[in-house]
């Protein structure tokens, strides 16, 4: 099973290296990915368009405004464990990371069910 096709994860980190490398990992597993910059990722998310099944960031700090609401992912070189504070749903996923990681921290926090 995977997530509903209208439905996904938001991936809003910095390197566009990194951004598409989890785009193709998300793809490949089934799930539906929005890339955006920050700005756009929180206007996207406010908006509703794109229901939201989880958030892969770099800036977990930027999205406060929607802790619980989702599962966050936090991708970092050197984990900053005060980033992560109010997001009950949340998995450090510390570089270098692999695809089986990511789909890993996912099935760990959300209710993606990835295989």
């Amino acid at each position: 099973m995977t997530s509903k096709p209208n439905s996904g994860v938001v991936v809003i980190v910095e390197d566009p290296f990194i951004c598409k490398f989890l785009s193709a990992v998300l793809a490949r597993a089934g799930c539906r990915a929005v890339e955006a910059a920050p700005q756009d990722g929180f206007k996207l998310i406010c908006s509703g368009e794109f229901p939201v099944k989880a958030l892969i960031t770099n800036t977990p700090q930027i999205f406060q405004a929607f802790a619980g609401q989702f599962p966050v992912i936090y991708t970092t070189s050197c984990p900053d464990p005060e980033a992560t504070r109010g997001f009950p749903q949340c998995r450090i996923l510390q570089k270098p990371f692999h695809a089986g990681q990511v789909l890993e921290a996912l099935n760990e926090v959300g209710d993606l069910v990835i295989p």
